[in-house]
């Protein structure tokens, strides 16, 4: 082999170790507000917490903040939201459907939902993590039978009025022009008492800026549901509760305009929408 050939296998091989070995050294990419958003998201997921389930979008309908992926759009986020929320509701069996309808029509609404009757005196709203836990089951949702184990009625008692329901809205805080509510508002005072409407265990307790005093208690067949901005919680991570139990009292915590119940369910890890599973059509 004469030398040319051998200086060019040599350039060949050096070339594709160099650029082997720069495939094994840490790589830069550029950040933009939509990664960052979606890499915060993703390690608060990892470390057990609830990102606030508000996605909002710049003019041109792009999120921007709380991305379930980076760039994602408006049109794109609502498609895939629905397509979460029919998977969801296709598990739920014709006879349980059934059996919901006539429990729901069946049961007396209590009068005048903005002064509860289980409401109690205002509860300090800087509740640090946790509290004892209590498995206290009265006063109770006694629309919810104590087997349920799907999240199907209401978490707070007497049909509160919704004031702001699931889907796209102007931001009540930012005053974006478009955003995503993945949850249920209810109108409630500091202090009414909330019920899981499943069975199931409480996955997490914690405590942020958006949230506020947050709870998620997960139940069968990948359903979970999340609850915000309360002033007491009244269960500790990793115990049981029935279905109908008291699990937490409303408050005005994190990031809201006044107080109320933010409440929200997940299917496989998707939020969906409750509207249907709360029984008011």
């Amino acid at each position: 082999m004469n030398h040319t050939a051998k200086y060019f296998i040599f350039a060949v091989s050096f070339c594709s170790v160099a650029h082997g070995a720069s495939l094994l050294q840490p790589q830069s990419f550029s950040k933009t507000a939509n990664d960052l958003t979606f890499i915060q998201n993703a390690a608060l997921e990892s470390a057990g917490y609830e990102p606030y389930a508000e996605t909002i979008y710049d003019a041109s309908g792009h999120c921007v903040v709380g991305c379930a992926y980076p760039g994602i759009t408006i049109q794109e986020d609502l498609q895939q939201a629905a397509e979460n929320t029919v998977n969801a509701y296709a598990g739920i069996s014709a006879a349980d459907w059934a059996a919901f309808v006539a429990q729901m029509a069946a049961a007396q609404p209590v009068p005048s939902p903005q002064t509860p009757t289980n409401s109690v005196t205002v509860i300090s709203e800087n509740v640090a993590g946790p509290q004892p836990f209590a498995p206290v089951c009265t006063p109770r949702q006694n629309e919810i039978p104590r087997d349920q184990r799907r999240p199907l009625g209401e978490p707070l008692v007497g049909r509160p009025r919704i004031t702001s329901p699931y889907g796209t809205r102007t931001h009540p805080v930012t005053g974006q022009t478009q955003s995503f509510h993945r949850a249920v508002d209810f109108a409630a005072s500091v202090g009414t008492t909330v019920f899981t409407p499943a069975s199931g265990t409480v996955a997490r307790v914690w405590t942020d800026t958006s949230c506020g005093n947050g709870l998620r208690i997960t139940h069968a067949d990948g359903y979970e549901t999340v609850y915000c901005h309360l002033s007491q919680v009244l269960v500790a991570q990793g115990e049981p509760v029935q279905a109908g139990c008291a699990v937490a009292k409303t408050g005005n915590t994190g990031r809201t305009t006044g107080p109320h119940l933010h409440y929200g369910i997940k299917h496989n890890g998707n939020y969906i929408d409750p509207t249907g599973m709360l029984g008011r059509g």
